[in-house]
């Protein structure tokens, strides 16, 4: 047997494997997305079960097209994955920068800013919409309210309360509305998120060449030249594989939309599916496939920056 036959027939049965976990839930998607599968169909008993007798052709995909939340749950998608990789990517190279340094208790400082990473996503959105964000009992109740009660003080000043008076009182926001749960969703999973990239660029900030700051400093250059000429360079490749598997694992979110707002004007493309999934399979599918081709069209573009960034 030639040496390279060997490897080969070693790596085929991780190969098959492989294929088989892809290939049959992509495969019955696909076939469920052809066919009319609705689970509670009094109507049409028929519909109930998987049968090619049940041929509906591409018209799930053209129901699905037609819903009024498909442009939305797409949009929303895309709002939040790109708003959270920005944050998660200027928020890691800073704090990464920020701890790099010596300093005491950096040990614990850094176990600390990596603990978020671990919370389950259920309870870090339980966490923040109830104990932070919640306009009443939360964090943010309790600081607006303790703005407007040092307000009024000021209000009962003798001569500058007049122009205290002025001033209004501040609004608790309610983050379970539809135009702000998209926000809490941003904000809880950038909190959680964040440790990851700070541990990606700290361990890259470890193998920078300190001579060439040193010679940048002996030639003048100032803090933000060398983070920007020199810093920001080496972080490149870092900052493009972080982007690459936040937007793979982001694509997916579902538990905090369902917990923050229950899909109420805030559903992306996986909400979407477990909705239809509730009954009409065969939308649900046809929903699937579209977010899988989504899936594929930022995995392009970021596989091929990611490309470009490691050819540099």
């Amino acid at each position: 047997m030639s040496d390279r036959k060997l490897p080969r027939l070693l790596q085929a049965p991780a190969v098959l494997l492989l294929l088989v976990w892809m290939l049959i839930p992509l495969g019955m998607t696909l076939y469920f997305s052809f066919i009319r599968y609705v689970l509670n169909s009094l109507r049409r008993p028929e519909w109930t079960s998987p049968s090619l007798s049940n041929w509906r052709g591409f018209g799930n995909y053209e129901f699905v097209l037609k819903s009024k939340d498909f442009l939305l749950a797409i949009q929303n998608s895309l709002f939040i994955v790109c708003s959270i990789l920005f944050l998660t990517v200027i928020l890691g190279v800073l704090i990464a920068v920020l701890i790099n340094k010596a300093f005491p208790g950096q040990g614990v400082v850094r176990v600390l800013l990596i603990s978020p990473f671990f919370v389950m996503p259920a309870v870090n959105a339980v966490l923040w919409i109830n104990m932070i964000l919640d306009p009443v009992l939360g964090l943010q109740g309790i600081a607006v309210a303790g703005i407007n009660e040092f307000l009024d003080g000021l209000r009962q000043i003798p001569v500058l309360g007049g122009f205290f008076s002025l001033w209004p009182e501040f609004e608790p926001v309610s983050f379970r509305a539809t135009q702000t749960s998209a926000i809490a969703v941003i904000m809880m999973v950038t909190w959680q998120w964040t440790p990851f990239a700070v541990l990606i660029f700290m361990t890259s900030l470890q193998s920078e060449d300190q001579q060439q700051k040193e010679a940048a400093v002996l030639d003048g250059a100032s803090t933000w030249s060398q983070f920007r000429f020199l810093t920001l360079p080496h972080l490149g490749r870092p900052i493009a594989i972080v982007v690459m598997i936040q937007a793979i694992f982001h694509l997916s979110l579902y538990a905090e939309i369902e917990i923050v707002s229950r899909g109420n004007g805030n559903k992306n493309l996986p909400y979407l599916i477990g909705e239809f999934a509730n009954n009409n399979i065969g939308a649900a599918s046809a929903t699937g496939i579209f977010a899988v081709i989504l899936a594929n069209f930022v995995a392009i573009f970021l596989l091929r920056m990611v490309g470009k960034t490691l050819m540099e």
